[in-house]
C-alpha cells in the first residue's frame, strides 16, 4: 500500500507533484492517441480473384469488392490472419505483410518514443532509476536484472530448437517450390508452417469436438479437481441472474465444511460479456466476529449452446480455456486469506496466471483426455491415435513461438531500462536478428502497433513466460507423484491456493516445490530435453 502511495506521488514536494501530474497527463494522452491511430489505420490490399487462391468461398464472400471487380483485404485480424496462412500468392502475402507491419504509422513511432522518455522522467522524479525499476518493485520478479537473466537463459536454451525448426521449414519450402532459398521471410513463415500442419499433422477440430460434449467435460473437470484438491461440488438452489446459470456449493471433502459458492454461466446471450473469464463476486476474508466470509465466484464463457440434434460440443482449445478459467475459480474459492487485499487471485501480476496455466496441463494428459471425452453419438472416448496426433501437433513450432515471446519481452524491458530513449525501429530490428535470427521486412515499423507496451503491459510483457515457467514447474510435481495424487493436490491447495497474496510469491513457490522455480519442466513440456 505504501509503494502504491509512493507511485502516486505522495512523497513529492508540491512543485514536483505538479510536474508529476503534468507528465502523467501527457503520457495518458499519448497512449490514447497511439491506440486510436491503430484502430483508425486503414490501408487495405486490393487483390484479384486469382490472388485469393487457397482461401475458402466463405472468406472471399465476406470481402468488400471494388468497382473493377477486385477484392479488398483489410488489416483486421479476421482478414489478415487467414490470408497470411492460406493465400498461395507469395507476392500478395508479401504486400499485405508490409502494410500490416506499418499499422499505426510513423506518428506512432514518435508517440512510443515520447512515452518511453516521459515514463523515464516520471520514474526518476519518484526516485527510481528507470520505469522498469518502478513497475517491478511490487512484482514477483522485483527488478529488471532478474527479468533479463530469466529471459536470456531461456533464449539460450530455446535458440537451438528455433534454429532446427527454421531449417526444417526452409527445407520443406524448397522441396515444395523447387527453389534453393536459404531463409524464411515474414510473409512466408505462417503459410509454410500452416501448409505443413495441414498435410502432416492434420487435425480436424470439428471431428475432435464431437468427443467433447460440454456436460461430459464439465462433469469430468469437477470430478478430477474435486479428487485432486479434496473438495466436492453440490448443486445448490440460490438466486441466479439467468436461467442458464448453475450454482454450486463447494465443500471440503474431509470435514464437509462449506468453502465457497460457485456459479457457472457458460452459454452466450444478448448483451453478455464476450470472452471467457472468472469473476470474484464476493472475496473471502475473516470477519470481525471471527467467522469467515465465504467467497462467491463465477466462471463466465460463451460455449456453443445445445441444439435439438446435438449437445453443446467443445473444441479442444475451448476445453483448455475452461480448465484455465477454473484455475482462477479455485484460486478465489479456496482462499483462506485473513484480509480481502490478499484474497484469492490478489497476488503479483506476474504470478496470477500460474495456477491457471498449471490446470491447462491436465487437458494434454492422455488419461485425462480419455476421462473427459465421450463421443456424443457412439459414447466412445477419444481414440489413442487421435490423442497421439494432438500431442505431436501441440509442440510443432514451439521453439520459434516462444523465442518470439522472448523477443517481445526483451524489447519491452530494453526500452524501459534504457538510460536514453533508443531508436525504437533500430532496436526492434537488432533484437529480432539476435533473438529470432530471421529477417524482418525492410521499412516496416512493427512497434507502431505493439499495443501491449503502451497500454498496461509496459515493463511487464515478460509476465506471460514467467508465470508459464512456474506453472510447468508446479505441474512437474504432479507428474512426479501422480497427476491425480490428492496429497500433492492438498499441498498445492494449502501452500498456493489458500494463501492468495498473504506471503511473497517466491516464498509460496519455494514452500510448494521445496526449492526456487526453474525452467527445466517448461522446456521439457515443449519437447526440449536438457542435455
Amino acid at each position: 500500500m505504501l509503494i502504491g502511495f509512493k507511485h502516486s506521488g505522495m512523497d513529492l514536494s508540491d512543485e514536483d507533484l505538479e510536474k508529476f501530474k503534468a507528465l502523467n497527463k501527457e503520457e495518458a494522452q499519448h497512449v490514447i492517441n497511439f491506440d486510436k491511430n491503430i484502430q483508425e489505420y486503414k490501408d487495405p490490399l486490393e487483390v484479384t480473384r486469382e490472388q485469393l487462391k487457397g482461401l475458402g468461398e466463405d472468406y472471399i464472400g465476406k470481402l468488400e469488392k471494388t468497382a473493377n471487380g477486385n477484392y479488398l483485404v483489410t488489416l483486421d485480424y479476421p482478414d489478415y490472419v487467414p490470408f497470411m496462412l492460406n493465400a498461395d500468392d507469395d507476392e500478395a502475402r508479401k504486400a499485405l505483410e508490409y502494410k500490416y507491419n506499418r499499422r499505426g504509422g510513423e506518428q506512432n513511432v514518435e508517440l512510443l518514443e515520447k512515452t518511453i522518455t516521459l515514463r523515464r522522467q516520471i520514474a526518476q522524479l519518484l526516485g527510481y532509476k528507470t520505469h522498469a525499476d518502478l513497475k517491478l518493485e511490487n512484482r514477483m520478479a522485483k527488478n529488471p536484472k532478474t527479468v533479463m537473466a530469466f529471459l536470456k537463459d531461456l533464449q539460450k536454451k530455446l535458440k537451438p530448437m528455433g534454429k532446427a525448426e527454421d531449417k526444417f521449414l526452409i527445407a520443406y519450402k524448397n522441396e515444395q517450390t523447387g527453389k534453393k532459398s536459404r531463409t524464411i521471410y515474414p510473409w512466408e513463415s505462417g503459410y509454410w508452417s500452416n501448409k505443413y500442419r495441414k498435410e502432416n499433422l492434420q487435425l480436424d477440430s470439428e471431428k475432435i469436438k464431437e468427443y467433447f460434449p460440454s456436460q461430459v467435460v464439465i462433469d469430468g473437470m469437477l470430478s478430477l479437481f474435486g479428487g485432486v484438491f479434496g473438495i466436492t461440488f453440490e448443486p445448490v438452489n440460490i438466486p441466479v441472474w439467468h436461467e442458464d446459470v448453475k450454482a454450486f456449493l463447494i465443500k471440503d471433502k474431509q470435514s464437509g465444511a462449506p468453502v465457497a459458492y460457485f456459479y457457472m454461466d457458460l452459454y452466450p446471450r444478448e448483451g453478455k460479456y464476450k470472452h471467457a473469464a472468472c469473476f470474484d463476486l464476493v472475496e473471502g476474508y475473516e470477519k470481525e466476529d471471527g467467522t469467515y466470509q465465504l467467497p462467491f465466484v463465477a466462471i463466465v464463457a460463451n460455449l456453443n449452446k445445445p441444439s435439438k440434434d446435438t449437445p453443446s460440443l467443445l473444441k479442444h482449445g475451448e476445453v483448455e480455456t475452461l480448465f484455465h478459467e477454473f484455475g482462477h475459480v479455485l484460486h478465489n474459492a479456496l482462499t483462506k486469506s485473513k484480509y480481502k487485499a490478499f484474497s484469492g487471485t490478489s497476488v503479483s501480476w506476474d504470478f496470477v496466471e500460474a495456477p491457471s496455466q498449471m490446470l491447462e496441463r491436465w487437458v494434454w494428459n492422455p488419461t485425462v483426455l480419455k476421462q473427459i471425452s465421450k463421443h456424443y453419438k457412439t459414447g466412445e472416448a477419444l481414440p489413442d491415435e487421435l490423442i497421439a496426433r494432438m500431442l505431436k501437433a501441440k509442440n510443432f513450432g514451439s521453439g520459434g513461438a516462444y523465442l518470439r515471446q522472448n523477443f517481445f519481452a526483451q524489447y519491452d524491458m530494453t526500452l524501459h531500462t534504457a538510460a536514453k530513449t533508443p531508436d525504437s525501429t533500430k532496436l526492434y530490428f537488432d533484437l529480432t536478428k539476435k533473438i529470432r535470427a530471421l529477417p524482418l521486412t525492410k521499412n516496416t515499423i512493427p512497434q507502431a502497433a505493439f499495443g501491449h507496451i503502451m497500454g498496461g503491459y509496459d515493463a511487464g510483457y515478460y509476465g506471460y513466460l514467467w508465470s508459464e515457467v512456474i506453472a510447468e514447474d508446479f505441474f512437474s510435481e504432479f507428474e512426479k507423484n501422480g497427476i491425480f495424487n490428492p496429497e500433492i493436490g492438498l499441498k498445492f491447495r494449502r501452500e498456493i491456493l489458500e494463501k492468495g497474496g498473504s506471503e511473497d510469491e517466491e516464498k509460496l513457490v519455494e514452500n510448494f516445490l521445496g526449492r526456487p522455480a526453474n525452467n527445466g519442466p517448461f522446456l521439457k513440456s515443449i519437447g526440449l530435453e536438457e542435455k
